[in-house]
């Protein structure tokens, strides 16, 4: 999965430069939410079973020419089987913006970094709990789709994925491999263009 991250990345940088975008200078918000299947890696001998959860948070954004940058504040359930961990995550994205349909749709190839707050724990497993680690780092990439519409505002679908870069619990080499499935609602909420 790494070597697809890696490769996301670099497809994120090279394309940064020749893809249209909507202009420099616009700011944008969303909300966002859905749903998210996570698993474990490392000691669970590769993969522990999945599990669905939650997800739901506010993006923020930023339009500078043929990219855009984004800070989200998002609550998102992982773990795998038995064991549920909620998170408090940061994730600060920047990709890649193409235009089509004369401004009405947009995609946008992204990646960046995640930082993560252990919120809750629970678990059928005694004890595992106890070893959760309390912050989380992690290496998302992902796509998404918008459609404009005429009074700035817009709907879309994010997919992401996020490769772990720390382990979940402090004594057991074990990792988060979550997907998240979300639906946007936003607005473009100022233009600082020309």
């Amino acid at each position: 999965m790494l070597r697809i991250g890696r490769a996301v990345l670099a497809a994120t940088l090279v394309l940064a430069p020749p893809v249209s975008a909507q202009g420099p200078g616009s700011t944008f918000g969303a909300v966002v939410g859905g749903a998210s299947l996570s698993d474990f890696g490392g000691e669970f001998g590769g993969s522990s079973s999945s599990r669905w959860g939650g997800t739901a948070g506010l993006l923020l954004g930023y339009n500078s020419w043929r990219t855009a940058i984004t800070l989200e504040g998002d609550w998102v359930q992982k773990g795998g089987g038995d064991t549920r961990l909620d998170y408090i995550e940061f994730p600060l994205t920047v990709g890649a913006v193409a235009v089509a349909g004369g401004g009405a749709m947009r995609a946008r190839i992204y990646s960046g970094i995640s930082f993560g707050f252990k919120a809750s724990c629970s678990s059928d497993i005694d004890g595992v709990c106890d070893d959760a680690s309390g912050t989380e780092w992690g290496w998302p990439f992902g796509l998404q789709l918008a459609k404009v519409n005429e009074n700035n505002s817009f709907v879309g679908l994010d997919v992401k994925y996020t490769v772990a870069l720390s382990d979940a619990f402090d004594f057991i080499e074990a990792y988060n491999r979550p997907w998240q499935f979300r639906l946007m609602f936003g607005k473009l909420l100022g233009s600082t263009a020309p």
